[in-house]
């Protein structure tokens, strides 16, 4: 059994749609993928009947989504209560855009409503220890409503329209449930999710929260001669530690670190509703981080966040700060979803097909970024002791170097530059995409040595 298979047995081999053919099908599609992730779904099953069964598998009713990923969500999930004592669970919501696939039907509106797709929210757990991704808590994928036609909508429609959208956050909190005891599960976001009823949910399960916030929510504040608000006050408190952020790539900016001032206090939060029986008030900490001097023509970066985890000195806001650094990390997981394995290129036609499609690749697009982390661990350990021994020989082979003393980080490196990656001083590590380029071309040839070693003798032939 090859890696792709071992691979698609651990993730699908617990799938239950009420038929074992079906199961089967589902290991077998996964293999076949694992071993493609970026190509098309036909050269991807190769044979035809492989690629009928593959579209009779995405058109079948009794496949879902959830029952796809539902394996991989309990397995990531296991994962979290063994993690160590804090366990990041990073929610984030993108788009699938179908805008180009005119003949695709079953979609709805994504961004301005002029483009088509499906709309995707993620949590990805994360080890909050070493930043090593642990895979998907759960995943919600959905169609969004079209907008009304008037010119204007009513203040409850929009109500409504926005409550359904920011329920996905709520949502995801119940499905992952409590962490065991002795365990922290953080629940990290973006200021999509600044929600005072995202906040009451995560408590109400035994969770905490590290969240990007937007709204000036009005302080609970007795002693105060009048009432203040959230970030009027962040803003006004002194500079109480300094540190540093290596800031990644944005659009128009390059890659910079970044000296950012921190300060902190606990704050008293007023429910925005009065509901009989509930608490009206919570206590939270809130943090700011900012940039004193940018360099010129550069936005100076804000945070505004707020925690359930006390912050009482400086190393608890660098933690906290830390903690919502790590939720870049599910943006790089919707590269390898998008561009890794493509999802956004399928020619599937329907909403619904590409539902059960997400329910592979998005469990492969774990396992793309998950090879980062696995470079990057035991770096100085031999590799024959951390990587399949075929895997270091050929590697070694390929570089004229000796497989009893080839290190971890030589042989991940080696397979980066098969990826493309230049390995100059300057490079640093490898990222995913590289590692994992080179990572398919290391598989293809353990694949040709097993089938030489294989290959029946020929006897004597004789020439044409």
């Amino acid at each position: 059994m090859n890696q792709a298979e071992e691979w698609a047995r651990e993730q699908f081999g617990r799938t239950s749609f009420g038929d074992v053919r079906l199961n089967f099908r589902a290991i077998r599609m996964a293999a076949h993928m694992a071993r493609w992730p970026g190509a098309s779904l036909p050269k991807q099953m190769s044979q035809w009947s492989f690629q009928k069964a593959a579209y009779r598998f995405l058109d079948n009713e009794a496949v879902s989504h959830k029952e796809l990923c539902q394996p991989h969500w309990e397995q990531t999930r296991i994962r979290a209560r063994q993690a160590g004592k804090t366990v990041l669970m990073i929610q984030d919501i993108t788009e699938l855009d179908y805008s180009g696939h005119a003949d695709t039907q079953e979609l709805g509106p994504i961004g301005d409503h002029r483009g088509q797709g499906l709309m995707v929210h993620n949590t990805l757990a994360i080890a909050a220890e070493d930043h090593c991704v642990l895979g998907l808590a759960y995943q919600q994928v959905w169609v969004r409503e079209a907008q009304s036609h008037k010119q204007t909508e009513s203040k409850s429609e929009r109500r409504k329209r926005v409550e359904r959208q920011s329920s996905r956050w709520g949502k995801a909190v119940t499905a992952i449930g409590a962490p065991p005891e002795g365990v922290r599960w953080v629940h990290v976001a973006d200021r999509e999710a600044d929600i005072y009823a995202f906040f009451e949910r995560i408590q109400a399960v035994g969770a905490d929260f590290c969240v990007r916030i937007v709204q000036n929510r009005r302080l609970v504040d007795e002693e105060a001669a009048q009432s203040e608000h959230l970030l009027d006050q962040l803003r006004q408190l002194p500079v109480m530690g300094t540190r540093a952020v290596d800031l990644p790539a944005t659009p128009g900016y390059p890659k910079r670190r970044a000296k950012l001032a921190v300060s902190w206090q606990a704050v008293t939060l007023r429910s925005p509703r009065i509901d009989p029986g509930s608490a009206t008030t919570f206590q939270a900490w809130a943090l700011r981080t900012w940039e004193v001097q940018p360099p010129p023509g550069v936005p100076a970066l804000e945070w505004l966040l707020l925690t359930s985890v006390p912050v009482e000195q400086l190393v608890d806001a660098l933690e906290r700060l830390d903690w919502y650094t790590c939720r870049w990390k599910v943006e790089e997981y919707h590269k390898c979803l998008k561009t890794g394995c493509r999802m956004e290129l399928s020619q599937l036609r329907t909403g619904p097909r590409l539902k059960r499609l997400l329910g592979f690749l998005a469990i492969l697009a774990v396992r793309m970024l998950q090879l980062r982390d696995l470079a990057r661990s035991s770096p100085d350990q031999p590799a024959i002791r951390t990587v399949q021994p075929i895997l270091v020989q050929i590697m070694a082979q390929h570089e004229q170097l000796d497989p009893r003393t080839m290190t971890t980080k030589t042989f991940w490196h080696a397979v980066a530059r098969l990826g493309g990656f230049p390995d100059r001083r300057s490079d640093g590590e490898p990222g995913w995409r590289r590692l994992w380029d080179g990572w398919m071309q290391l598989l293809s040839w353990v694949e040709g040595v097993r089938l030489a070693s294989n290959l029946p003798p020929l006897g004597d032939v004789g020439n044409p």
